[in-house]
């Protein structure tokens, strides 16, 4: 009987727990450095003495097809053409908005965009903002806000309401024991429901493109 070794990649929810654990490392160290770990490496970063323990989890990520080695035994991630890379940008700084400081020219850190604004993908959504009523809260129009719903406001947050049905952006406030929405612009009045007051999402966080 012949057996022929499968070439098809398996999905990434297959692998076990520490599987998948020391394969987002190796894909972040990557992503940081521009070179592979080394066994020593992943080693040093799991608190594992011997270099065979972890050399055995490459080896199961080699046979699933999640990573490759080059004759140097050197380790690659093998993407998918159809796989999402976050996009991770070299943090500089910090950078006064005063006088002028020394420069900086070392990175201190990369950050991935999406790690940096979003906590929870599948609760977040963006929104695109039309009106000038929140622009001393520094939101324009046009700017997109990201929300993030399912989650307690609180007073003070600028939020996603729903106020008698119809939607608006607002900084969320109470007074007297009731709830209502206040602008950040003078020329609005504050908002009071007639019948309803909901709450759709909680602004985390705002981009704008210059």
């Amino acid at each position: 009987m012949v057996h022929v070794r499968s070439h098809r990649r398996m999905p990434v929810d297959t692998l076990t727990a520490h599987q998948r654990t020391v394969l987002s490392y190796i894909r972040e160290f990557q992503t940081k450095r521009g070179y592979s770990p080394s066994l020593q490496d992943l080693a040093l970063a799991f608190g594992v003495r011997s270099k065979n323990a972890v050399a055995k989890v490459v080896n199961a990520l080699t046979r699933q097809r999640q990573i490759e080695k080059d004759p140097k035994g050197r380790i690659k991630i093998l993407e998918r053409e159809n796989d999402f890379v976050p996009l991770s940008l070299p943090l500089f700084g910090p950078i006064t908005a005063g006088f002028a400081a020394p420069v900086e020219e070392q990175a201190e850190d990369t950050v991935t965009i999406e790690d940096y604004l979003v906590r929870d993908k599948t609760s977040t959504f963006l929104l695109r903002v039309k009106g000038d009523s929140m622009i001393n809260a520094g939101i324009n129009e046009g700017d997109l806000v990201i929300v993030e719903r399912g989650r307690e406001p609180k007073v003070g947050e600028i939020v996603v309401g729903v106020l008698d049905g119809e939607f608006t952006l607002k900084r969320l406030k109470k007074e007297k024991g009731k709830y209502y929405l206040q602008a950040e612009n003078p020329a609005y009045p504050d908002l009071f429901a007639m019948q309803e007051l909901q709450v759709a999402g909680v602004v985390k966080g705002l981009m704008r493109k210059y």
